[in-house]
């Protein structure tokens, strides 16, 4: 790992140690199935949505047997608030049956069988490999891409990034071998992008990466005085 990319990985560590979203209750779980359900959640929503039902959920439905016994209209009610509620339901109904029927009831800890399970694409199966498996693995959402294609100046050469070869392997290499640096770095990232990276208005002056950021510094003096920093 280049000097830049040290640095860059040991200022979003120490950023989000005081400043990330460590709290939220799916971050702290080991819980292969309690993880995949808050991704499964977060998917078009937001964090603040999901933490309306998260908790709930979590305490009737601990593991995929218990949520096959619910009907999808108990399902519904407690989703309505996330929107899309009978879909989301449906998809719920369909992990649990595919969990339960091929792994025992067991979430797969492996990105293929992850990703052979229904609504479970490159992201989310990387959350749950990251976050509950322990698995040192690149976050890759628009977000995460936005803020290492400010910083270095690399962007993936489609929509999906976790199929550009390149840009994977650029993502892996920032990615601390330690689970709980991993972790960190990862979650970071993802605050860090959505806090103070924004898609508009960012704010510069309060970046910890500021100083490493190649777009911030070709932008010059007008992107460090921006509206919003």
């Amino acid at each position: 790992m280049a000097g830049k990319e040290e640095e860059f990985v040991e200022a979003v560590i120490g950023w989000y140690a005081g400043h990330g979203d460590s709290w939220l209750p799916w971050r702290g779980s080991r819980d292969a199935w309690q993880v995949l359900l808050a991704a499964l959640l977060l998917v078009r929503t937001t964090a603040r949505q999901v933490l309306k039902v998260y908790g709930e959920i979590a305490s009737r439905f601990p593991d995929p047997r218990s949520l096959l016994r619910a009907s999808e209209g108990e399902l519904e009610g407690l989703l309505r608030p996330l929107g899309m509620e009978h879909r989301r339901a449906r998809l719920l109904k369909m992990l649990a049956e595919r969990v339960v029927a091929e792994y025992g009831g067991s979430v797969p800890c492996n990105r293929e069988g992850l990703e052979g399970l229904p609504g479970v694409g490159d992201y989310v199966a990387s959350v749950v490999l990251l976050v509950a498996c322990g698995e040192p693995v690149p976050l890759l959402d628009g977000n995460a891409v936005r803020v290492l294609g400010r910083v270095f100046g690399v962007k993936p050469s489609g929509a999906r990034p976790y199929r550009d070869p390149e840009f994977l392997a650029f993502a892996e290499r920032l990615v601390p071998r330690d689970p709980g640096r991993a972790l960190a770095f990862n979650l970071g990232l993802l605050d860090l992008a959505r806090k103070v990276c924004t898609a508009r208005s960012p704010r510069c002056r309060k970046c910890p990466v500021g100083l490493l950021c190649g777009s911030r510094q070709g932008a010059g003096k007008a992107s460090a005085s921006a509206p919003g920093t």
